[in-house]
């Protein structure tokens, strides 16, 4: 897996940051868990695929990687500011359609996402997305 990690760009954080190679180990372990038929489109996404999948609207692919044992609150562990759960990562995506938006945050939450980790609604109201935020708050997001 360091190899994987240095073709990737990884592989100074994959050697410093234990928190970091799980996730990363974690995440290329489940892609290769997926139906046969995902597989492929998994290995093209970069890391952390579970956010990528998400804010893609890859619904079907970033259920299949949570059935094949990531968290729904993973942590990418890039130590910046991307280092949050995939929640986060929608609630600040601009361009992406709103239903489908709202269907991968459903699927996050369906599966145990917590809805108050890393300040979902709070980046949902940074960006003015006020239809997101009032889904977050109805399915009982915390006021920030």
């Amino acid at each position: 897996m360091k190899a994987k990690a240095e073709a990737l760009g990884w592989s100074r954080l994959y050697e410093s940051n234990e928190d970091f190679r799980l996730v990363f180990e974690q995440m290329h372990a489940a892609i290769e868990r997926l139906p046969a038929e995902l597989i492929d489109r998994g290995r093209l996404l970069p890391f952390p695929q579970l956010h990528v999948a998400c804010v893609e609207g890859e619904l079907d692919l970033a259920e299949a990687l949570l059935g094949a044992g990531v968290a729904p609150d993973t942590y990418p562990c890039t130590e910046d500011e991307n280092d949050e759960p995939p929640l986060v990562w929608l609630a600040k995506e601009e361009g992406m359609d709103p239903g489908v938006k709202i269907r991968v945050a459903g699927l996050l939450l369906a599966k145990g996402a917590d809805i108050d980790e890393g300040g979902a609604l709070g980046a949902a109201e940074e960006i003015g997305d006020d239809d997101f935020a009032r889904f977050l708050r109805e399915f009982g997001a915390a006021e920030t």
